[in-house]
């Protein structure tokens, strides 16, 4: 696995903690409008670059200096179960913070394992439309133009399933956040407001959920 060359201190991701935010350079089956990461992290590897044993030496030398680390991407989970899952050991074996991993939740088997072995303490999903009522054939353009994708029913159950499994786990570390598009109206981000609560509420799951400003590169 290669990461980012650059590790950055954030204090907003992970509220009350400050994190360090790693980003993975393997890949995103996305290319979601505005992606700030895409040209330099998903489109082509940087020439540059961490391995997970630099990293594990920099949560040897400088991991006091915070007290969480998240992974981001492109799309983290997107490499085979077995590396992240030996990544994760690996930092938990080094590092006594906090353990996060961001995801647009289309791996909901990685999801699910994640939680079951308990190798993070949360995970902040993104729920970029409201796939519930969205159809896959006549909403196709919705989501070719937020997400860069053509959706399957597939896909769709995937996301709502990974999201569904983030509101069950319940801990104030999990969250479930939408980027405020500007080309997508007010009821687009009522409907998914809409259903997050009601999954919180299915669940007594009291995960905090988020609309962030879309920020323009």
């Amino acid at each position: 696995m290669k990461f980012y060359k650059n590790f950055i201190r954030t204090f907003n991701d992970l509220p009350g903690h400050t994190t360090l935010l790693i980003h993975s350079l393997s890949g995103c089956l996305f290319h979601c409008f505005g992606c700030h990461n895409y040209d330099e992290i998903v489109a082509q590897t940087p020439k540059e670059y961490k391995t997970k044993e630099g990293l594990y030496t920099y949560l040897e030398k400088s991991g006091y200096l915070v007290d969480a680390v998240m992974f981001s991407g492109g799309e983290f989970l997107i490499d085979k179960i077995e590396e992240i899952e030996d990544l994760l050991k690996n930092v938990r074996a080094r590092f006594d913070g906090k353990i996060i991993v961001t995801t647009c939740g289309v791996y909901c088997d990685k999801v699910k394992h994640l939680f079951r072995k308990d190798l993070v303490d949360g995970i902040h999903i993104d729920m970029k439309l409201p796939y519930h009522v969205l159809d896959v054939d006549a909403d196709q353009q919705i989501f070719k133009d937020i997400m860069g994708i053509t959706p399957t029913e597939k896909l769709v159950d995937n996301l709502l399933d990974s999201i569904d499994t983030v509101i069950k786990h319940n801990s104030e570390l999990d969250q479930v956040r939408t980027v405020q598009y500007p080309i997508l109206s007010d009821a687009f981000f009522d409907e998914i407001k809409s259903y997050v609560n009601k999954q919180k509420a299915y669940y007594n799951s009291n995960v905090p959920y988020y609309l962030n400003e879309f920020l323009y590169s």
